[in-house]
Formats: structure tokens, C-alpha cells, sequence
């Protein structure tokens, strides 16, 4: 009994072009970003997809409903799905960061900084890996695709190929909409896709 993951991160907002940090902040998807969610969401339209699970973010969420519409499900919200809470980093540019903490980014590897009044690298990895259990548990045997957001899939995903905390960075989630999937049978799981922005290279 094989149960598949298809791991989406949201569609582009405003901060994500003006590379800001988001975290908890709640930015809606803006016109590109709707482009993109429709754009996956023809994409996996025939796919045999059982149920949508999204966190509850707005950027998420409209990516959500746009994937689920032609399957005529509703999304499940879960807040364990949410992006990283970035403290005070949230709205700020990683340059305007640098200036504003320099402190925090002195021999830090590959950006493994943690943010004043954030989330953890560990308490992230923990409820990323919580969330995967989760679905896991409620939907063994199935479809499901998950919208979330870049920076708890990286972590999800960098546990699951037995990437190490200091490993981070390794692999890119760069690309909004970018589908990832992992298939998880009776001998673990396995990596099969990552990153697939296939869908956006048409028309946008």
C-alpha cells in the first residue's frame, strides 16, 4: 500500500518578489500568484487526488482552493502546515536583517539563523515532521496533496533524504507552485519529484 504525498509550496505574493520574510505574516497571493495556482491547478486536474490539506495562511489557502476546485473537494486547514514563525524578521529583506542584527549571521552556515522571538531550526523540524505523521496516519493508502510553504517543506523534505540540521540548504524550493512528491510505501519513503515548476513555463 503505496500512500502519496504531493508536497505544493503556495503561489508568489508580493513579499516573496520583494524577498521579504514571511513566516506568519498573513500576504495574500497577488496576480501572478493567482496565475500560478490555476496554472497547477489545470496541471493536476486529472491526477486521482483524495483529499487537499493546506495551511491556513491566506497564501496557501488560495492556492488551496484552486487545486481542490476541480476535484470538487474542500481543503482541510491545518495550522501545522504553516511556514516558520520568523520573529522579527517578518517583513524584513535578509539584507535589511543583516544590517538590523549582525550579530545573528556570524559564521552561520547556510543561513541556519534563528530569528528574535521566532521559531527554532529544531521546534520547526519538529512540528514539520508532526504534520507528515499526521497526514499519514489519517490517510494511509491515498492521494493527498499538501500547500504549505517553502521553508517547512525544505525541512520535511531534508529529514525524509537524511539530510542532516547542517545540510540545510542543499536542495532549492525556490519555484512558487513548485510540486514535490513523496512516495511512501511499506520500505519508507522516497523522493520521486522535486520542485516541479513544470506547469508555469507555459504563459507565464
Amino acid at each position: 500500500m503505496t500512500t502519496t504525498l504531493l508536497l505544493i509550496r503556495h503561489g508568489v505574493t508580493d513579499w516573496n518578489q520583494a524577498r521579504r520574510w514571511q513566516g506568519h505574516a498573513d500576504v495574500p497571493l497577488n496576480k501572478v500568484g493567482h496565475r500560478q495556482a490555476a496554472a497547477l491547478a489545470g496541471r493536476l486536474a486529472t491526477w486521482p487526488i483524495d483529499v487537499v490539506i493546506s495551511s491556513d495562511l491566506q497564501r496557501c489557502a488560495q492556492t488551496a482552493v484552486a487545486l481542490a476546485a476541480p476535484h470538487n473537494l474542500h481543503p482541510v486547514w491545518d495550522s501545522l502546515w504553516r511556514e516558520r514563525d520568523v520573529g522579527d524578521f517578518s517583513g524584513l529583506t535578509s539584507e535589511e536583517a543583516r544590517v538590523r542584527y549582525p550579530e545573528l549571521w556570524q559564521g552561520v552556515p547556510r543561513g541556519l539563523v534563528d530569528p528574535p522571538n521566532g521559531e527554532t531550526f529544531p521546534a520547526l523540524h519538529r512540528r514539520a515532521l508532526a504534520a507528515y505523521e499526521k497526514v499519514l496516519a489519517a490517510y494511509a493508502g491515498q492521494t493527498v496533496a499538501v500547500v504549505s510553504h517553502g521553508g517547512l517543506l525544505h525541512t520535511l523534505i531534508a529529514h525524509i533524504i537524511g539530510l542532516n540540521g547542517s545540510e540545510y540548504g542543499r536542495f532549492s524550493l525556490r519555484g512558487n507552485t513548485g510540486l514535490s512528491i513523496i512516495e511512501v510505501t511499506e520500505h519508507g519513503p522516497y523522493l520521486v519529484r522535486l520542485n516541479d515548476t513544470s506547469h508555469l513555463e507555459v504563459g507565464d
